[in-house]
């Protein structure tokens, strides 16, 4: 599913995202007709570098659940490449600059990718809320949320 930032209004977004030894292609879709089948959100990033899409999604669903459960296993998306959060240890890093900032997906201490992004200074610079719940507008912070909350949970 698409991620949509807080105030804004209008039709969401979905994504089918089909991962092939660790890489996954990602393509617009309209609607599943079974909402189960949303596993996890996702967004377009607009980098410096260009567009790059990042995801967060679970491994699976319970057909009654309300949320994925990403208790039991979290996955990541950035530019392409998938990583199991608790397998793979995975760990993330947002540097705040005056008018952009980067997010750095690292296995462990070695860095795997980066996305570099613009973000001026005045945005939120320094708030912060509970993964998922989406109090900010810049989707890599909300996703670092939910990798710090889900890496160590078994």
């Amino acid at each position: 599913m698409g991620f949509q930032p807080p105030g804004q209004s209008g039709e969401r977004k979905y994504y089918s995202v089909l991962i092939n030894a660790a890489r996954a292609q990602v393509e617009p879709m309209a609607e599943p007709r079974n909402p189960h089948h949303v596993l996890g959100v996702g967004a377009q990033i607009e980098a410096v570098n260009g567009p790059v899409f990042a995801a967060y999604f679970a491994g699976n669903r319970e057909r009654f659940d309300v949320y994925p459960d990403y208790r039991q296993a979290l996955y990541v998306l950035v530019d392409g490449a998938v990583y199991g959060v608790q397998s793979e240890k995975i760990e993330t890093d947002i540097q705040r600059g005056f008018s952009t900032r980067k997010f750095t997906l690292s296995r462990g201490n070695r860095p795997q990718r980066s996305v570099e992004y613009p973000w001026p200074w005045y945005r939120e610079p320094f708030t912060s809320g509970a993964p998922g719940t989406s109090r900010s507008d810049d989707f890599l912070r909300e996703l670092s949320a939910m990798v710090r909350e889900f890496r160590g949970v078994t």
